[in-house]
């Protein structure tokens, strides 16, 4: 035991500093981190079993995350750009995809997400704290009638 009751939390600060000191030399060491799996499905086989040791591709930093959610009539396309402000916003529709291209020679963002079909004059986009919403109109679908 303790001869100091407080000595358990000095105690818990030296793992805490050796954790962090561990982390912080792992992340430092120039190999790429990430979480995932792949799955390899070829020539319209069963999916193979995971390798020992799955690839990892971390996307890059300039390349956000673009996320789509189709809400009744509505499709809204949400990306986190960090120091983005509303006059180095650019975003557009090409080839069925929305494209983000944002930023200066700093900070510079780009990334695009296929999305269903939408009325690209009813693009509504709102940038707050880092986050941009981009809100469009679907086009309805012609098979159900």
């Amino acid at each position: 035991m303790f001869e100091d009751p407080l000595d358990i939390f000095e105690e818990m600060d030296e793992m805490v500093a050796r954790l962090f000191f561990r982390i912080d030399g792992d992340f430092g060491s120039g190999a790429p981190y990430g979480s995932g799996y792949q799955i390899l499905i070829r020539n319209g086989e069963e999916p193979s079993e995971m390798p020992a040791s799955p690839v990892i591709q971390p996307r890059a930093a300039h390349e956000p995350v673009a996320e789509v959610h189709q809400i009744g009539d509505e499709v809204k396309v949400i990306a986190g750009l960090p120091g983005v402000t509303e006059d180095l916003l650019r975003l557009g529709i090409q080839r069925g995809k929305f494209v983000i291209d944002a930023g200066d020679a700093d900070t510079h963002y780009r990334t695009s997400v296929a999305i269903p079909p939408v009325e690209p004059g009813s693009m509504q986009h709102f940038l707050r704290n880092g986050v941009l919403e981009v809100t469009f109109r679907s086009v309805p679908s012609s098979s159900g009638t």
